[in-house]
């Protein structure tokens, strides 16, 4: 079974990324090593993976690729609200999605 004529896979994921993040998207602060903090739109889950050690937290968000002028690398930083997170795994995909595994770093 194939898709109708015109119909694009990658159109229709980029409809639906768009409408996840005006429904569920926060805006956070992105924070590149050596470069100027920016506001990113992205989709946070809090306690994305289990960690047997105390303290720490890892996060994961959501975000477009496109967001970032320089391409995210480990150890940038993201703050939400109070709490700072370093990145410490990147995920991107051929739709243009990128997931930022994040751990808490420190509280400002």
């Amino acid at each position: 079974m194939s898709a109708p004529p015109g119909f694009s896979w990658t159109a229709e994921l980029a409809r639906k990324l768009d409408l996840e993040l005006v429904t569920f998207g926060q805006q956070v602060t992105y924070g590149p090593q050596g470069g100027t903090p920016f506001t990113v739109t992205g989709i946070l889950e809090s306690g994305a993976r289990r960690e047997d050690a105390s303290p720490g937290t890892y996060a994961l968000l959501l975000t477009r690729v496109s967001t970032f002028t320089v391409p995210p690398v480990r150890g940038d930083e993201v703050t939400v609200g109070s709490s700072i997170y370093k990145v410490v795994d990147l995920e991107a995909d051929a739709e243009g999605v990128i997931r930022l595994v994040l751990h808490f770093n420190r509280s400002t």
